[in-house]
């Protein structure tokens, strides 16, 4: 006989808990998050008179289950989390309860969180607790920086020409103290120069790129990513014509000082071969592992041989070139210069070959160029090899897992500051899985 589902209205008593799966990813995270340290961080946003707001946590736990869930439409947001008892669950709403408009997201950015820090304050918060749980061990990491597209047109694009002061670039203040310390520096002088760069009428902040692999008008997003468990422990964006070399020194001495992170080896790319980063890594305490970038003033392609503990180059029949002192020179910058005494290769029969034009034997290298060599040195060891592999398995899976699963495939909101929110957003959802994971929940 056909059966016929009764159509009977019936009253039950029922805890939406109850309806969620034991094995089920909010039920985890909520199990070991507590989330309400929001409304610490968010209480000088709201004002003490007034009509109650919504709630700050259910509305920042709203944002987390869309970029948990590669759901980037806030209007596609408010209609999932209506229809899904996990996410209401999680969100902190009874099945009765109306679930925020959409808008509320864009008001609350517009009048409340302009200008805020809230969202690197939650990310920090997410990162700390993965430190005090040992998930985060800081014995390697590596940092790379990708490519995120603006929300904008190409037809947006125009063309301006500024006036800037070409100088050298500010990577570390501790760095520029040793710099002013060494014999023969001078205070650099800026160059003025006419700069043409490409911009977006719709967003002036983002910046133009034109690499092999990468061309367009967007932000860079510089992360960090520690190796032991895949967290992600800083995050920054910038346009996307900034170098990676000039932003990763203040990117990491950021995550030093926001969550004390404790960084021993790093590894990164061949963009960040330059002689400023690898010392000023030494000074943050950290032993950099670099990629080589093979430029074409290298003094070791001559016949030259360095000795890092005297700091001198022996030239081909053994005599030492010292260490003369800083070089300023308009338009490139410092160099450290190496040279023999006067009268020094007056006998020697292959004085010819390393005279310059004016009859002197000297060496132009890097203004940092003992850590630079250093990591030459470093390049051919077994460790290298194992953090170039860490290198390709965390950092380049770690993009990829942002822009395919968590909303950072294309920046959807606009200007720098709206950028680097949906930056933090996105990392703090792949850091919630990957703690569940390391924990074992």
């Amino acid at each position: 006989m056909m059966g016929r589902k009764s159509k009977q209205l019936c009253m039950a008593i029922l805890d939406m808990e109850d309806l969620i799966p034991q094995d089920h990813l909010l039920r985890k995270i909520k199990a070991e998050i507590d989330f309400d340290f929001i409304y610490e961080e968010a209480e000088s946003y709201y004002s003490t008179i007034g009509r109650p707001s919504i709630d700050p946590v259910c509305l920042m736990k709203m944002l987390l289950v869309g970029y948990l869930y590669g759901v980037r439409s806030e209007r596609r947001l408010e209609e999932e989390i209506t229809l899904n008892i996990a996410y209401r669950w999680f969100c902190g709403f009874d099945l009765m309860d109306t679930i925020p408009d959409h808008s509320t997201f864009s008001q609350n950015r517009r009048r409340r969180f302009t200008d805020s820090t809230i969202f690197r304050e939650i990310f920090n918060h997410i990162v700390r607790e993965c430190i005090e749980t040992g998930i985060v061990l800081g014995d390697t990491a590596t940092s790379d920086g990708s490519f995120i597209p603006a929300n904008v047109s190409w037809q947006s694009k125009v063309e301006i020409t500024k006036v800037v002061e070409k100088s050298t670039v500010d990577y570390l203040e501790a760095l520029d103290e040793e710099l002013r310390n060494t014999i023969g520096y001078i205070p650099p002088y800026p160059t003025i120069v006419e700069k043409k760069e490409l911009k977006s009428t719709t967003d002036p902040d983002c910046g133009y790129i034109h690499q092999d692999m990468k061309k367009g008008l967007g932000y860079l997003a510089e992360m960090t990513v520690d190796t032991a468990n895949g967290i992600i422990t800083g995050v920054d964006c910038y346009p996307a014509n900034r170098r990676e070399s000039d932003i990763i020194l203040k990117h990491v001495e950021r995550q030093q000082k926001d969550n004390g992170m404790d960084i021993k080896k790093l590894g990164l790319d061949a963009g960040y071969d330059v002689g400023a980063v690898h010392r000023g890594l030494e000074i943050l305490g950290i032993t950099g592992y670099t990629s080589l970038r093979y430029a074409h003033n290298n003094p070791m392609k001559e016949v030259f041989i360095y000795r890092p503990e005297k700091d001198v180059f022996l030239c081909g029949e053994g005599k030492e070139l010292p260490f003369a002192k800083l070089i300023f020179k308009k338009g490139t910058g410092y160099y450290r210069l190496y040279r023999l005494t006067p009268g020094s290769c007056k006998n020697c029969g292959k004085r010819s070959e390393c005279e310059t034009k004016n009859r002197s034997v000297r060496i132009s290298a890097s203004p940092y160029y003992p850590a630079y060599y250093a990591n030459r040195v470093r390049h051919d060891t077994p460790v290298y090899v194992q953090i170039k592999r860490l290198r390709g398995i965390w950092s380049e899976g770690t993009f990829a897992a942002l822009k395919n699963y968590h909303n950072l495939k294309r920046h959807r909101k606009r200007g720098l500051h709206r950028a680097t929110e949906e930056c933090l957003l996105s990392a703090t959802a792949l850091n919630l899985k990957r703690f569940i994971k390391a924990i074992g929940a």
